[in-house]
């Protein structure tokens, strides 16, 4: 708060002391208008007039009234950008798939290969002969015993549907038996 007068005092001083002392209370005449400031050409302006006239006759992306927020009191403003869409390589730079790894760091294999002893290694106590070896025992073991199993699920089935296939033979027997102890005609 005291170093608003001093700003206002001294902004105030400024602009007294620039005024001329032939324009305080005179109007200046066209001569001295044209002489103060240079004729400003389009072709000196760092801006291409052109293009700005060409954009300002297109007709505007969003027409609104003038939107004032009615809490604050504030204008609302809306821009539309017209550009390319950027890939992602553009975005993220070529090499966004590696990441970034700082230097003398290691890769998580080379990690579980310095904890790891060699000899707990999956077929690292084997050779690659003897590996592929034990691989394809182990897969032919697999099938064998799932052979196995299905060709005794398989007796189990035949075994249960030859007893209930007998014990419906002995019923029609004793039926047929009972039918002609009782005099009637067999079927």
């Amino acid at each position: 708060m005291g170093l608003m007068p001093f700003v206002l005092a001294l902004l105030i001083a400024g602009a007294a002391s620039q005024q001329p002392a032939s324009s305080q209370g005179t109007r200046p005449s066209n001569a001295e208008a044209n002489t103060a400031q240079p004729p400003v050409g389009p072709g000196s302006l760092p801006v291409d007039i052109e293009r700005i006239q060409k954009l300002l006759a297109q007709k505007p992306a969003i027409v609104l009234e003038p939107d004032f927020n009615p809490d604050t009191g504030l204008p609302t403003f809306r821009v539309a950008v017209q550009a390319r869409k950027l890939t992602i390589d553009e975005i993220l730079g070529p090499d966004y798939l590696r990441g970034p790894v700082p230097a003398g760091s290691m890769t998580h294999e080379e990690f579980l290969n310095m904890v790891t002893p060699t000899d707990v290694r999956g077929y690292a106590a084997f050779s690659n002969k003897q590996g592929a070896t034990v691989a394809l025992t182990s897969l032919a073991l697999k099938w064998a015993l799932n052979t196995a199993l299905q060709e005794f699920q398989q007796a189990k089935d035949e075994r249960a549907r030859e007893a209930a296939r007998r014990e419906v033979q002995e019923a029609l027997e004793a039926l047929r038996k009972a039918r002609l102890e009782a005099g009637l005609t067999p079927k």
